[in-house]
């Protein structure tokens, strides 16, 4: 009997080491997506800000690039998180965000992740 119950106990204990190391996998792999999506809109910001400042573009098409570039990623930017200042070879962006990492046990984010990224013209880039 105590030996069936003493195999129970561990079996009870490695499934329970299992299930976190899943649970801690989920939140990792969930970690290194928003990361890698992060660094492709770090590029492709500074990629916006140099043709910007190189076609002299308005604000409103610099914010319009921004944000579809964005929703590409399925990166969670508003209009009022992107700054713009100056324009042509004094073009300076800035945008400022959250990202929720998720659990998969809950419905919202356990867990909110904040970038800043700023950008500037670069001459001969």
């Amino acid at each position: 009997m105590k030996s069936a119950a003493k195999s129970r106990g561990k079996q009870l204990v490695l499934l329970v080491w299992v299930l976190v190391l899943i649970f801690y996998i989920y939140i990792s792999y969930d970690y290194v997506r928003v990361q890698m999506t992060d660094d492709k809109f770090a590029d492709a910001l500074q990629h916006i800000v140099q043709v910007a400042g190189t076609e002299r573009r308005t604000y409103k098409e610099i914010r319009s690039l921004i944000l579809v570039r964005a929703e590409d990623l399925g990166l969670p930017i508003r209009v009022e998180q992107i700054a713009i200042k100056g324009s042509g070879p004094s073009l300076n962006v800035t945008v400022d965000y959250d990202v929720d990492i998720d659990i998969p046990i809950f419905r919202h984010g356990f867990y909110s992740k904040h970038y800043e990224h700023k950008a500037s013209y670069r001459q001969g880039f």
